[in-house]
């Protein structure tokens, strides 16, 4: 347990101890044990608190005061840092852009797929002929 902790439950058995009823002297005693015969003492019909509860008010003004005074005496300042952070400003550059104006002309070998052709014959019949896949040399103009 932390030193706040133990202070607290401290104050609370000390508040409780201050509500607690006072001793009462003597009281009821069993069957004496020798000559004489000592008479019980006059039972009094009011509280343990005394008349009007006298013996309670300074018990509960000692229990506000040790209270405030637990208090304050657990009760330690907190000191709150905050960081400070250092940052470098950014620098931020725009980047420069070179425009093309005349367009770039290039060849380019493209694969053609192979491809059923129709044929027409000398007599006049069409006659479907598979023509294989093949490389073409192709002009691109890149703007």
């Amino acid at each position: 347990m932390n030193k706040k902790m133990i202070m607290t439950v401290a104050m609370a058995v000390l508040a409780v101890g201050a509500f607690a009823a006072p001793p009462r002297g003597g009281g009821h005693r069993g069957p004496h044990r020798g000559g004489a015969h000592i008479a019980p003492r006059h039972h009094h019909h009011h509280g343990g608190w005394g008349k009007g509860g006298r013996n309670f008010w300074p018990g509960f003004v000692g229990g506000v005061v040790g209270g405030i005074v637990g208090r304050t005496v657990v009760t330690t300042p907190t000191v709150v840092t905050t960081p400070t952070v250092v940052t470098t400003p950014a620098v931020v550059t725009t980047p420069t852009v070179v425009v093309n104006t005349t367009p770039v002309t290039t060849v380019q070998n493209v694969w053609v797929e192979g491809r059923y052709v129709d044929q027409i014959q000398s007599n006049g019949t069409v006659v479907r002929v598979w023509q294989p896949g093949h490389y073409e040399q192709r002009t691109v103009v890149v703007p």
